[in-house]
């Protein structure tokens, strides 16, 4: 009896863990109420697409169950409806897959939630869920429209253009529908010479002093007109009238003097710095840095320590330029080191010009000895003009035949000197 009584339990309780146990079929996981098939709504307004889901207790104890919102094919949020996933201090709150604090998923209602709607927020939505092991329930998609308010994108802003140039100025806006800009200068009158509108951009083909003033530009569609006015001013861009210029050598406790002098409308300003860092009254020496009012930099008694580069700025409103220069100090020491070497190398310049000199010499003795020697053989065997002995020849002038011993003893006296001449410059060699 005990036996039988202890088996009918055991069956019965078997039965009743089996009906438990037994998981609910996925018919009754489904999505009541899903987002509109079609929804407009204004700009900037808040929104609210709903999405109502069945999900038995069953599922509610698994952490596999997930509700995810989906735009364009895309995840947009998802939550987790486990009660593994609802130990948060915010269980209402989903995690975020795209940054955008404007989107909110409520996870027990199923909402997905738009504090202020945007023009990209636009597009095809689906709610679903997820169910680990089986397909997913899912709503119809819906549609949302968005009426983009009409605006300015980017908004316009002042500008200054530089004289003479080409410019352009722009106005760009958006809006339901897709609205017409147009630009007019102050009180309505018409743009000036050289600037014409061309769907929205203001071209400047050559900017003047006269185009100087307030523009404003007009955006209109069905919603109405919305305007911005912006300012044109016309400058000339700063320019190195006088640039710094190195490298600059100089020894210690001695003075330096860096130029730097800029041109502009309006007039640039300048600023000096040393590798990098603007030089002012809190990391210079105020007795030794002086800053003339042209821009002129003056280092006295420099220190080692004011090795460097030096960048002088010059800006305005027009635009920036910047130009450097190499300031190199050297010690008292190697200044003195730099000294001999420059007199080492002058005496040995002009050693070698001593020693071209003198071969110079050489050769020009030796060419005069040689000139004298042929003229010498010339006198020596030219003919005697005698009568008697050579009657069958010309006739000689007696001044020719003096002539002609003259040169010879003079020839015969300057070969001596020519020796000795050439012997001079060789033991001078």
């Amino acid at each position: 009896m005990n036996g039988r009584r202890l088996f009918s339990s055991g069956l019965a309780l078997s039965l009743i863990f089996s009906c438990c146990a037994s998981p609910v079929s996925l018919g009754d996981v489904s999505i009541t109420k899903g987002p509109p098939a079609t929804q407009t709504v204004k700009e900037q307004s808040g929104l609210q697409l709903p999405c109502n889901y069945q999900l038995p207790a069953g599922y509610r104890q698994s952490s596999s169950v997930t509700l995810r919102w989906r735009k364009d094919n895309k995840t947009l949020r998802q939550a987790e409806l486990g009660q593994a996933s609802s130990t948060t201090s915010e269980p209402q709150l989903e995690s975020m897959l795209r940054e955008d604090a404007r989107l909110t998923l409520n996870k027990q209602s199923g909402a997905l939630q738009f504090a202020s709607v945007l023009a990209s927020d636009a597009g095809k939505y689906q709610c679903q869920l997820l169910v680990e092991g089986e397909m997913a329930a899912s709503s119809s998609s819906g549609l949302l429209e968005v009426i983009e308010q009409l605006k300015f994108v980017p908004q316009p802003t002042s500008k200054n253009l530089e004289l003479g140039s080409f410019s352009k100025v722009h106005c760009k806006a958006q809006g339901t529908p897709p609205p017409q800009v147009k630009w007019m200068r102050e009180t309505q009158l018409p743009l000036p010479t050289n600037v014409t509108d061309q769907n929205g951009t203001l071209i400047f083909s050559q900017v003047s002093n006269d185009q100087r003033g307030q523009y404003t530009c007009l955006a209109s569609n069905s919603q109405g007109q919305i305007s911005a006015t912006v300012s044109i001013g016309v400058v000339v861009a700063p320019k190195f009238s006088v640039p710094p210029e190195g490298p600059i050598e100089t020894t210690e406790q001695g003075t330096v003097v860096m130029h730097c002098q800029a041109i502009g409308e309006p007039k640039p300003t300048i600023q000096w710095d040393k590798d990098l860092a603007y030089l002012n009254e809190n990391n210079t020496d105020g007795e030794r840095f002086t800053l003339m009012e042209n821009g002129t930099l003056e280092i006295r008694n420099v220190q080692a320590e004011d090795e460097g580069r030096y960048g002088c700025t010059i800006g305005s409103s027009a635009g920036l330029k910047r130009a450097e220069v190499l300031l190199v100090v050297k010690s008292a020491k190697s200044a003195s080191n730099s000294i001999v070497t420059r007199i080492i190398i002058v005496v040995i310049c002009l050693a070698f010009l001593y020693f071209v000199l003198v071969l110079g010499l050489k050769v020009w003795y030796r060419y005069r000895r040689h000139l004298g020697k042929v003229q010498l053989e010339d006198a020596t065997h030219a003919p005697n003009c005698d009568g008697h002995e050579h009657a069958e020849h010309e006739p000689c002038l007696t001044e020719a035949n003096t002539s002609s011993k003259n040169l010879k003893s003079n020839k015969l006296r300057e070969s001596p000197i020519l020796e000795q001449e050439s012997q001079v410059a060789d033991e001078i060699v």
